[in-house]
Order: structure tokens, then sequence, then C-alpha cells
């Protein structure tokens, strides 16, 4: 499966290393192995994608599953031990990196979830920069 990545990952991305919210070495040893594991296909066969505390579908407000998103998790990343989050549609026999973001509660989870419902809306449509694969 083609993984890809969008401008709002890529921005996300920016801004979180800019913050040094991860370092370079858990970048290439965690990060982006695990992301790696998404080019594999559907359906995703890998042990990590039925660990619900690594990989599970991205909820709003109430509890409903956002078609097609989904979200990689995170725990204790870079040095202020925080839970990363990245955002992922899949769409289009695509997988498409989102967004990243850390999850300080519940509420920036579920703000970052009602985004993702008008993002996967833009995939759906084609409203999207590619700023590159993986």
């Amino acid at each position: 499966m083609d993984v890809n990545i969008t401008s709002w990952a890529l921005d996300s991305y920016m801004d979180l290393k800019s913050q040094n919210i991860f370092s370079d070495q858990e970048y290439k040893e965690i990060l982006r192995p695990n992301v790696e594991l998404l080019k594999a296909g559907l359906p995703l066969e890998h042990e990590k994608f039925r660990q619900n505390k690594f990989w599970g579908p991205v909820t709003d407000m109430s509890g409903m599953v956002v078609k097609g998103a989904y979200k990689m998790k995170w725990h204790n990343i870079g040095p202020g031990r925080v839970q990363l989050r990245l955002l992922i549609g899949i769409a289009n026999d695509s997988a498409w990196l989102c967004e990243a973001f850390v999850k300080l509660s519940d509420k920036v989870d579920k703000r970052f979830a009602a985004k993702m419902k008008i993002r996967m809306k833009d995939l759906n449509e084609g409203n999207v920069i590619l700023r590159g694969k993986i």
C-alpha cells in the first residue's frame, strides 16, 4: 500500500521536531519503522496493529468512529516522555499520514478527531497536497 505524506503531516512533523518532542534516534528506530509497517497493505497483519495501545480507530466526542481514520500511538516519547499520536486516513487504497500531535488530554484527542473528520472528507474528495511517500 502507498503511504503518503500530506502537507498537514509534514507541517505537524516540523512543528513537533522544532519543539524537540522526539529525538532523531526515536524517529529512526521507533517512529519511522512503525509507520513503514503500513506498506504491507490491507488487511494490516502485523501484530502491532492488534494492540490497542499502538493502533486504533479515531473516535469523536460522542464515541462514534470516524470512518477510515486511525491513529498510531506511542507512549513515553522524547525527553518529556509524552504520548505521541499520528492520525492516518485510509482512502483510495492508500494510507495518508495526516497529522501528529502530543496527547495532553482526552479533550486534545477529541479536538484532533474533529479535525480528522474534515481531513477524511478532503482525502476522499482529492483535496490534499502530497508532500512525499514512504
